[in-house]
């Protein structure tokens, strides 16, 4: 009997938590946003490197950086082909990526493709470790992403080529799609944000710091869940 009286007492605070969460959520939400985002402010680099993974905005950026001379080459990894590339139904995402680059006035010669095959941030900053190995170390590189993606992208490169850490810099691209001080009032910016921090708690498994900083965040998680529910 006590140890349920003691369940009813927890049950009872993550709900008056919830409700209190819930009533300040104007003030509570945007930052959820905006922690995600570390993007940096333009400057000068080397190479400006594309991500895959959203052709409608990130080539866009690495296009502008180019045309202000902010960089002097663009980098776009290999992804893994699936079975509409195979079958001639789709175009491969480094192509795509290619393509727009082209179309937003970068010259082919300046568009640099990194061998490999890539279906992961890991794989991509594994790609970009191999490319920087034969540069001088004062090389610089852009990496643009999403402006919610960033954050883990440099948890990502910063593992996986630590060495490289100081040569690599983040770039913010923004989304059209929904407005991140209000995220949580479309579908589309409920799934970006939530599976977001779903894929970062993932990823920090094997980060004792970053996952304990993670898991403070649970309460967002089931605040997130029940907001959707409500229709806001």
């Amino acid at each position: 009997m006590v140890w349920n009286w003691r369940r009813l007492g927890v049950l009872t605070a993550v709900l008056l938590g919830l409700a209190g969460a819930w009533a300040a959520r104007d003030g509570l939400l945007p930052p959820l946003a905006a922690w995600l985002d570390v993007g940096e402010p333009p400057q000068r680099v080397d190479y400006v490197m594309v991500l895959p993974g959203d052709e409608n905005s990130r080539p866009f950026v690495a296009a502008v950086w180019f045309r202000a001379g902010l960089a002097d080459r663009v980098l776009v990894p290999v992804t893994v082909s699936g079975p509409d590339v195979d079958d001639g139904i789709s175009v491969p995402s480094d192509e795509v990526l290619r393509r727009v680059l082209v179309r937003r006035g970068v010259p082919p010669d300046r568009i640099v493709t990194l061998p490999g095959a890539s279906n992961s941030t890991w794989n991509d900053a594994q790609a970009l470790g191999r490319f920087l190995a034969s540069l001088p170390p004062v090389t610089r590189v852009a990496v643009v992403t999403n402006d919610y993606h960033t954050r883990r992208a440099r948890w990502s490169f910063r593992r996986a080529v630590p060495e490289f850490g100081n040569q690599i810099r983040f770039a913010s691209a923004p989304t059209d799609r929904y407005d991140p001080a209000r995220w949580w009032h479309c579908r589309t910016g409920f799934m970006a944000i939530a599976s977001e921090y779903v894929k970062f708690l993932a990823y920090a498994a094997s980060d004792a710091r970053v996952l304990a900083t993670g898991l403070a965040l649970l309460f967002a998680f089931a605040l997130l869940v029940w907001t959707r529910r409500r229709g806001a």
